[in-house]
C-alpha cells in the first residue's frame, strides 16, 4: 500500500486498555504504515501511555493534567500538519481489512475537499459498537407507529436533525430522505448539518477548517453541561448556528467501532 497524505491523531485520557486494543488493529490492518505523521494526545498521561506512542510509532504530547475533549482535540490540530486529519478516541478500533481501510480513506480525502464537507464520519455501519445513543433517539422519532408521527409533529426540529442518523438504521436511507440524503457513487452518503449534529468519534476533517470555525465556534459557545468539567465540542455545536450553517457532511460504510476494553482507567 502507498502512503496517503494525511496525518492521524488519537486522544487518550487513560484508557490504556482500551488504546491498546486499538492501535493493535490498527497495525493488524495496516493503518498505521498509510503515513508517518501520527501524534496521540496523552492528558494526565502516564508512563504506559508514552510507552504505547512510542510502540506504535505515535509522537506523544504531554500534559499533567486532564485538559477535556476539546482542549485534547485542539492540541492535536495544532501540533498536526495542514491537510487532511483523521481525528481518533481511544476506544475506536479497526473493523475493516488492509485494502477496505485504504481505498475508503484514499477516497474520504478527495471527498473532503471535492465537495467542501465539514467533517467526514468513518463509523462503521455494519458494526458501530455502543453505546450509539442516537440510533435511539432516532428510532423514538422516526420508528414505525402513531406516537411517532405526533412527536414529529409537536418536535419538529428535533425530528430533523435526527434524520441523518437513519443512515444507520435505514436499508435505503437516501430512498425515505431523499430531500435530506444523497448516495455517492462509493456508497457514502452526502448530508448536511441540518439534520445530523457534530460528532467527535472517528472523523476526517480539514486542519485549517476545524481550528478557526469548529474550535473556535466551540471555543465561544457557553454551556452548562460539560464532560468532566471540559467543553468536548459536541455538546457546543448542538445548536442552531451548527443546523443552519448546513454544511457538508459525509457518512461513510466506516471502518472504526466503538469499543471499550476492560477498566477505562477512570
Amino acid at each position: 500500500m502507498k502512503n496517503l497524505k494525511f496525518s492521524i491523531g488519537v486522544l487518550s485520557w487513560k484508557g490504556y486498555d482500551s488504546l491498546h486494543n486499538s492501535l493493535q488493529s490498527y497495525e493488524k490492518y495496516g493503518l498505521n504504515l498509510l503515513t508517518k505523521s501520527k501524534f496521540m494526545c496523552l492528558p494526565e498521561y502516564s508512563n504506559r501511555g508514552i510507552e504505547l506512542a512510542k510502540k506504535f510509532g505515535y509522537k506523544p504530547i504531554l500534559f499533567k493534567n486532564n485538559i477535556g475533549i476539546l482542549n485534547g482535540f485542539k492540541s492535536l490540530a495544532i501540533n498536526m500538519p495542514d491537510g487532511p486529519l483523521l481525528l481518533l478516541e481511544n476506544d475506536l478500533p479497526l473493523v475493516e481489512n488492509n485494502t477496505t481501510t485504504f481505498n475508503l480513506l484514499k477516497q474520504s480525502f478527495e471527498h473532503l475537499y471535492k465537495y467542501d464537507v465539514a467533517q467526514v464520519r468513518l463509523r462503521s455501519i455494519k458494526d458501530p459498537g455502543d453505546p450509539f445513543h442516537s440510533i435511539h433517539k432516532y428510532n423514538n422519532y422516526w420508528g414505525s407507529g402513531y406516537l411517532k408521527k405526533i412527536k414529529r409533529f409537536f418536535r419538529p426540529i428535533k425530528a430533523k436533525k435526527l434524520i441523518g442518523t437513519g443512515i444507520y438504521t435505514e436499508k435505503n436511507p437516501h430512498s425515505k430522505f431523499s430531500k435530506y440524503i444523497s448516495k455517492l457513487e462509493n456508497g457514502s452518503y452526502l448530508i448536511t448539518s441540518e439534520i445530523m449534529n457534530w460528532s467527535n468519534l472517528a472523523i476526517i476533517v480539514d486542519r485549517n477548517f476545524f481550528l478557526n470555525v469548529i474550535i473556535r465556534e466551540a471555543e465561544i459557545t457557553n454551556s452548562n453541561k460539560k464532560i468532566n468539567g471540559f467543553k468536548n465540542i459536541e455538546i457546543e455545536l448542538n445548536k442552531k448556528w451548527w443546523r443552519d450553517k448546513r454544511w457538508n457532511l459525509i457518512i461513510t460504510n466506516g471502518l472504526f467501532k466503538h469499543l471499550r476494553v476492560d477498566d477505562r482507567g477512570y
